[in-house]
């Protein structure tokens, strides 16, 4: 059951316009942000260019885990999905567990994007090609990937708000250079940093361990708990 209903909001993913459209620009940003690494630096490694493939992937990644939980309010297709399957929590889960997988499906996408454009970038540049992987940062990315999908999912359970949750998620961390300059916030921020969870792509360093947990706290836990919370007692409309 649960994997059926996984397929199924996996399905909602590219099931609107604005779904294929998302994947479209981000297919389109990975050959532009790969491809500009190749020719601005010299000597990126294969690693290199798969992560900045997919840069503006994780990004949206993240956008559309949002639209995803917060798309049927606005359509008004919750009452619909909560007949043909009344555990709500389940539904809450599926839509997790297809964020999650849309964003390794959006690694394994950034690693064949590489694949591509390291061979294609070194024609065009007359530098050789370096096939360097780094396994580690490589699993490092994917996992930082798929936490910030997750933040998407929490945040769109919690505030139930598109416009909102999105605003939140690309506002943040200019806000928090700018709460930055009030000196009694500048002890606080680091631990509600939004980068300590997206950042776990470049690795934790065991000192930021304390500030990433925090960060995944405030970004991924505490949101799905009142939002799973929210989406249980609330009124279906």
């Amino acid at each position: 059951m649960i994997a059926r209903l996984c397929l199924v909001e996996l399905r909602k993913l590219v099931d609107t316009v604005t779904g294929v459209v998302l994947i479209g620009v981000g297919a389109l940003l990975a050959g532009v942000f790969g491809g500009g690494a190749l020719i601005v630096r010299e000597g990126v490694s294969f690693s290199e260019v798969a992560q900045l493939a997919g840069v503006p992937g994780g990004t949206l990644v993240t956008v559309m885990a949002i639209l995803l939980v917060t798309s049927e309010r606005s359509h008004r297709t919750t009452l619909v999905t909560y007949v043909v399957t009344p555990r709500r929590e389940r539904v809450a889960l599926a839509k997790a567990v297809a964020a999650a997988a849309l964003a390794l499906l959006l690694v394994v996408f950034a690693v064949v994007a590489a694949a591509v454009i390291v061979p294609v970038g070194a024609l065009v540049t007359g530098v050789e090609a370096s096939w360097t992987v780094d396994g580690a940062a490589l699993a490092s990315w994917a996992a930082g990937t798929v936490i910030g999908a997750l933040s998407g999912w929490a945040l769109g359970l919690a505030i139930g708000n598109a416009p909102a949750a999105i605003v939140l998620v690309l506002v943040w961390p200019m806000a928090s250079g700018l709460l930055a300059n009030v000196p009694a916030l500048v002890p606080v921020l680091p631990w509600l940093d939004s980068a300590a969870v997206s950042g776990f792509g470049d690795g934790i360093d065991p000192g930021d361990l304390g500030r990433f947990l925090t960060g995944l706290a405030a970004w991924v836990a505490v949101p799905a708990a009142v939002g799973l919370l929210r989406s249980l007692r609330a009124d279906v409309r």
